[in-house]
């Protein structure tokens, strides 16, 4: 199978819309964060982490991304995005796409909602299968500290997305939340821009809603608190 797409933004920028999005194009199947469970990757992904970080075995190339990715026509967010030099010079003829937010404080307070939190909030030892994979792109990508490090690497990852790709020649759609079919069909060449609305996907969402109900009742229990000592 031919890779079509690469979808090189960081998480919390629409990745997971953008991958349904292809799908309704007709390009898919789309690895996204959720094929790599499903797919028990973890292992191939911390092995391309440790060769590129931490310089034990050799980097990815395409015939290592392809024991991975041969099965899909595009990919999105983590942990690919990872990549984004090796996988532009892997599949060179791949279009590519950088998702952003419109503003870098919305991106860090959504990563913070979400992957952050269930990483800083996870039992210890953490049971869960992705845990040792979550462990290696939290240190590597912002230094185990994403509310202090995160904007920093956000900014460079996308500058770093921007120069690889105007090195290589290669042109770069730099696509946001809410910009709807018509960019997006434009760059991809094609002509039937579907007339349905955008596909606004998020597996965070149910994780979210309990994260804020959590705070709510944090709340209530507080002001409870400090009333009860006020009458006190």
């Amino acid at each position: 199978m031919v890779m079509k797409v690469l979808i090189l933004g960081m998480p919390r920028t629409g990745t997971q819309s953008l991958a349904d999005a292809l799908e309704r194009l007709g390009i898919g199947p789309v690895y996204h964060m959720r094929e790599v469970g499903k797919n028990h990757h973890q292992a191939l992904w911390i092995e391309a982490l440790d060769a590129k970080f931490e310089g034990r075995g050799e980097p990815y190339d395409r015939e290592k991304f392809d024991r991975i990715l041969g099965n899909y026509e595009a990919l999105s967010d983590y942990p690919a995005a990872i990549f984004p030099s090796e996988l532009l010079a892997a599949y060179p003829d791949a279009a590519v796409i950088l998702s952003t937010r419109r503003a870098e404080d919305a991106w860090l307070a959504s990563m913070e909602a979400t992957l952050w939190h269930a990483h800083t909030h996870a039992l210890a030892p953490n049971p869960s299968p992705m845990a040792p994979l979550a462990e290696r792109y939290h240190r590597h990508c912002w230094g185990g500290d994403l509310p202090r490090y995160g904007a920093a690497a956000y900014r460079a990852h996308n500058a770093l997305v921007r120069r690889v790709a105007r090195e290589m020649g290669r042109g770069v759609l730099e696509y946001r939340p809410g910009d709807g079919w018509e960019p997006l069909c434009a760059f991809l060449g094609v002509e039937d821009v579907p007339t349905e609305p955008f596909p606004r996907s998020d597996d965070w969402a149910e994780y979210k809603k309990t994260v804020e109900a959590e705070r709510r009742r944090r709340e209530e229990e507080e002001e409870a608190s400090t009333a009860a000592a006020a009458v006190v």
